[in-house]
């Protein structure tokens, strides 16, 4: 079996798994996501490695993005400011990528690790409280 085709089915094992997770679980995943490619976007532009590090600070734009284009602002009063965040942290992304400025990362991974804290915090409430309800 060729690399490409081992990825191609990693790949699809971790899409078909994403897939049957419920929707806290997915923005979980995300978030350690996003926090990886930033990390890895950092260390690759500490190496002074460009494919790698724009690769990374992509795909931490495009998450980022679907996090933003996920929030339902008409049920909940804090989306908007959660969106401006978001809003934020793309443009931060962006000038990020092309000045490969390694700051810019970290002033965005200063706001994505909190983000990601409440939402594991309030995912586990919410496990807890459902298993007092049954």
């Amino acid at each position: 079996m060729t690399f490409h085709r081992r990825a191609a089915l990693a790949d699809q094992y971790q899409n078909d798994g994403m897939a049957a997770s419920s929707p806290p679980r997915l923005l979980l995943a995300v978030f350690d996501r996003l926090q990886r490619d930033l990390n890895t976007a950092i260390a690759a532009i500490s190496m002074g490695q460009v494919e790698p590090a724009h690769r990374a600070l992509v795909n931490a734009q495009d998450l980022v993005l679907e996090l933003r284009l996920a929030l339902e602002d008409q049920t909940w009063s804090g989306a908007s400011e959660l969106q401006a965040l978001y809003d934020y942290v793309i443009d931060r992304l962006v000038e990020a990528n092309l000045s490969k400025d390694p700051r810019l990362v970290q002033d965005c991974l200063a706001i994505v690790v909190p983000l990601a804290e409440t939402w594991v915090e309030a995912d586990r409430m919410l496990r807890e409280s459902s298993a007092v309800d049954a």
